[in-house]
């Protein structure tokens, strides 16, 4: 089984597959699934600060923490 963690804890310049997105709030959660944050999705993480900058298919997106530790990944 793979090792499940934060898309918050992973490096820059790596590729992830989300596997869940946590519950903690519905208004994280409506803009994840908004921006095509889904369970199954291959991310490649960019940036990882001052914000998170992913990117999903041809799209990039900036998260801010609050919302990107929500995203649980497997490398």
């Amino acid at each position: 089984m793979a090792h499940l963690i934060p898309i918050v804890r992973c490096k820059k310049n790596t590729m992830v597959h989300v596997v869940r997105l946590l519950l903690t709030s519905g208004d994280h959660l409506r803009k994840l699934t908004a921006l095509g944050v889904l369970p199954g999705v291959k991310i490649e993480i960019l940036q990882t600060y001052p914000a998170y900058v992913l990117k999903i298919g041809y799209t990039q997106i900036a998260l801010d923490y609050e919302i990107a530790k929500n995203i649980i990944v497997v490398p």
